[in-house]
């Protein structure tokens, strides 16, 4: 990484010589003409902006010449966008209506051209900066799980993975700053290795985009962005503790950075850990603590040539995964082998910080990410490129690691984007793709025995696209057409003695050799494409129409598992054989962004051929469905038909101020085309939802200490699910449940100054301490007495979720722009 920064230093300091412009200008009310102070003016593409002054005026500088979307908010307006061209020194007035809540009209940049929410033809939503501080979560994927159209999958904390619309694993593709998260996301127990404090906000794409990011995008996108640059001249930062009751999280973050003569840096350090966590059931869960530490150093250059940034993370994760050992009699957690010479866990041992027990996992996300833009003609040419290494160990025994392997990935994108300012045209085009090679690393000393699930590979994939869009007064086109390519090699691997003390690796043709897995060499080819249209109705209402394919060839795991996935306590077995999905698929919306109410409803039907999912069969070794005593999984293919509704439903009357009513509800169907009762459902199909969240906002005061106070009450309400794959008990129904949530935060300010000292946010969730197990809670399926796996037959058998837990979370701004009395003079006579 160093060589790497001391080349980088000289065109660094070479580029840093050319001069850029600047964008400034005055946010008014439009009703009255006057200044807004305190509005965030913000260029996503660039993640640089400014704060207007006490006069309402602002000035971003440098900025690149180029065409850009600008976003300006504030509590009490309407979002306001607007798109600026950058020529030389650039000026713009902003006009913001008033508004109780913020309009669902922000920019978007995960879409390949830049758009807004409300133009976008595929139903998108956002999640901000304020709802992620105001959430009480263990990761990230728990902090956006409750959006519309979205739920996760989790065997417990630190193991969230993300669904949409049905469809979760690999096929959602996860980025952050555009960097895809390529960390074992094949698995039911790797969570997606993101530090949640790193996080500002995030976008999801409900529904295929496969044209920009290929075979991992069938599902959805979640972009995921960190933190904006610091205003120009100045260092900030912030300070962040937080607190949960229930498995007694304690997390802090600290983050600074800067931004001076177009030299931006951040670095942010952070870490977490948890104890076991407690539910009404249970008890202590015995096997849920967690710890992760993460480092994250950004450095870029933003001149009038256009941008260049690099970012390096290093992030650990130690986590738990819990197997419901419990003693036969009296139903407690008992340990897999005696600590200390005790079989029962005690208070002690569940209120410990230490993951370190047998059972538990280190993850390890290594992530280097150099991104460009530069401009070229009318456009910008985009080059990234990055390198993540993501190593894993299974600890089984304590202290040794069983099945040890590391995944390392060269993702690259080099696309052209160029803006029409006066035909309306966007023009995305360019290919992008990723070079994976996995090992298996360091086997451990006897008498321990590896463990090997997959095969050393590689996997070549590439993809060339183009995505064109048409921006009328009402109406919006976009569509496009991608064509993707992508090459496994897998190496064979022969053990001798396997499964025994002296099993050992050996060559091909050996002796009494036992094939783990055979060498292959699978090519997969297809196309994708969409083609979508947005209309802006009379009274703010619009209308979405998107139709399109998708292509996915199978995962690493699909095509050659061959063992016991510790994690997951099952066998699973892969099929070389397998085809790539291809799915077709059409969204259609109706919203309305009026003053005093906002909504969407999307619905969608989706059909995909060679649906590739795992499902539990009679044990091809022993005659049932269980080998060496865990659950025995093979993966299949066949058709697949998914369709739902998912949406919002928003009360915010402008004359009541005080008052926001926030709905929003998920229904998923899936169905197996020919199959019979207790095989014609996808497992693992959410169960339908519906969330409401009341708050009362208290009015400021110009002398206030206190500002942007708020009190919240939520419910969360799904219901049974009882359309499942239940072959063998592959999949359990279950049982609806309902939880309610409150929550209260505000801002300590400095009357003199207006500036923010400090944030406090405390939210509790199952405030009623409800005892449930969600649907896509897949510790539930963990069962064993004094060390026999059971199949569990009913919810009441397994882990259940967390029970009520209340989070305190403090954040403490340090630094920023103070205007001096020149710039004021200088801003008021713009």
């Amino acid at each position: 990484m160093k060589k790497i920064i001391m080349l980088l230093l000289p065109l660094l300091m070479f580029v840093s010589m050319a001069m850029a412009q600047s964008l400034s200008g005055k946010v008014v009310d439009s009703t009255n003409n006057e200044g807004i102070p305190g509005a965030v003016v913000y260029i996503p593409q660039l993640k640089i902006g400014a704060t207007t002054n006490g006069s309402g005026n602002f000035k971003i500088n440098p900025i690149p010449r180029g065409t850009y979307d600008m976003e300006v908010s504030i509590l009490g307006y309407a979002t306001f966008t607007q798109q600026v061209t950058i020529k030389d020194s650039t000026t713009c007035t902003c006009h913001m209506g008033a508004s109780c809540c913020s309009s669902n009209e922000v920019v978007i940049t995960a879409l390949g051209n830049v758009t807004n929410t409300q133009r976008s033809p595929m139903p998108v939503d956002i999640v901000t900066h304020e709802m992620l501080l105001q959430n009480s979560s263990s990761t990230i994927i728990d902090a956006i799980s409750t959006q519309p159209g979205v739920n996760m999958t989790t065997e417990g904390p630190g193991t969230t993975k993300p669904q949409i619309n049905g469809l979760g694993f690999d096929r959602v593709l996860v980025l952050t700053d555009g960097l895809r998260q390529e960390d074992f996301q094949w698995g039911d127990d790797h969570g997606i290795l993101i530090d949640p404090y790193s996080i500002y906000d995030a976008e999801i794409i409900r529904g295929p985009a496969s044209l920009q990011y290929g075979a991992s995008a069938e599902a959805g996108v979640i972009s995921f962005k960190t933190q904006p640059f610091a205003e120009s001249g100045t260092t900030q930062g912030s300070v962040l503790t937080e607190y949960q009751t229930n498995n007694g999280l304690i997390g802090t973050s600290e983050d600074v950075g800067g931004n001076h003569n177009g030299f931006v840096w951040d670095l942010r350090a952070s870490n977490e850990e948890a104890h076991d966590y407690w539910n009404p059931k249970d008890g202590y869960v015995w096997g849920t603590a967690w710890q992760q530490d993460n480092a994250r150093l950004t450095l870029g250059l933003i001149k009038s040539w256009g941008y260049s940034r690099i970012s390096v993370s290093v992030l650990e994760r130690r986590i738990q995964v819990p197997n419901g050992n419990r003693d036969s009699a009296t139903g407690e957690f008992v340990y897999n082998f005696p600590q200390n010479g005790q079989f029962y866990p005690n208070k002690a041992a569940f209120l410990a910080y230490d993951p370190t027990i047998a059972g538990d996992k280190i993850l390890t996300e290594i992530q280097t990410w150099w991104q460009n833009s530069i401009n070229v003609g009318n456009g910008k040419l985009g080059l990234d490129i990055g390198f993540t290494r993501s190593i894993h160990y299974d600890i089984d025994t304590g202290t040794v690691g069983r099945t040890n392997f590391a995944v390392n990935d060269i993702p690259y994108s080099f696309k052209y984007q160029v803006v029409g300012n006066n035909s309306g045209l966007k023009l995305t085009t360019g290919i992008n793709g990723t070079y994976e090679f996995e090992n298996n690393i360091d086997p451990p000393p006897a008498p321990y025995i590896s463990n090997y699930q997959i095969p050393n590979y590689t996997d070549f994939q590439a993809g060339a696209y183009a995505i064109l869009q048409k921006d009328f007064k009402s109406l919006t086109i976009s569509g496009g057409l991608r064509y993707d390519w992508s090459s496994f090699v897998g190496q064979g691997m022969y053990l001798i003695n396997p499964n025994t003390q002296s099993q050992a690796q050996v060559s091909e043709g050996t002796v009494g050799a036992v094939m783990q897995f055979p060498s292959f060499n699978n090519t997969y080819t297809g196309a994708s494409g969409s083609i979508g249209a947005s209309y802006q109705l009379p009274e703010n209402n619009y209308l979405k129409l998107n139709i399109s394919k998708s292509f996915r060839a199978p995962s690493i795991d699909q095509l050659t598992s061959n063992g016991e996935n510790i994690g997951v306590n099952a066998f699973q077995q892969g099929n070389l054989n397998l085809k790539a999905e291809e799915g077709y698929q059409v969204d259609f919306a109706y919203g309305n962004n009026g003053k005093d109410i906002s909504f969407e409803a999307d619905g969608f039907y989706n059909v995909i051929n060679n649906f590739i999912f795992p499902v539990r069969v009679e044990s091809k070794v022993v005659g049932d469905s269980m080998v060496d005593g865990v659950p025995f999984f093979e993966y299949i293919a066949t058709k697949d038909i998914f369709t739902g509704v998912s949406g919002y439903f928003n009360i915010h009357p402008y004359d009541t101020k005080w008052l926001e009513i926030d709905n929003n509800f998920t229904y998923v169907y899936s169905y197996l085309p020919n199959q019979t009762d207790s095989t014609q459902h996808v497992p693992w199909t959410p169960a339908p939802r519906l969330t409401t969240e009341v708050r009362f906002k208290l009015a400021d005061r110009k002398t206030s200490v206190l500002r942007n106070t708020y009190v919240q009450f939520g419910m969360t309400k799904d219901w049974a699910q009882n359309d499942i794959y239940s072959a063998l008990y592959s999949e359990i129904p279950s049982l609806a449940y309902t939880i309610y949530n409150a929550g209260v935060g505000t801002n300590f300010v400095n009357p003199e100054t207006g500036r923010t000292v400090c944030s406090l946010y405390i939210n509790c969730t199952n405030l009623l301490n409800v005892g449930y197990a969600d649907h896509l809670n897949l510790a539930q399926y963990f069962l064993a007495y004094n060390g026999n796996p059971v199949t569990v037959t009913n919810q009441s058998q397994g882990i259940y979720n967390m029970g009520r837990n209340v989070g305190f979370k403090l954040l403490f701004p340090i630094g920023g722009h103070k205007e001096s009395g020149a710039e004021k003079e200088m801003n008021d006579k713009q």
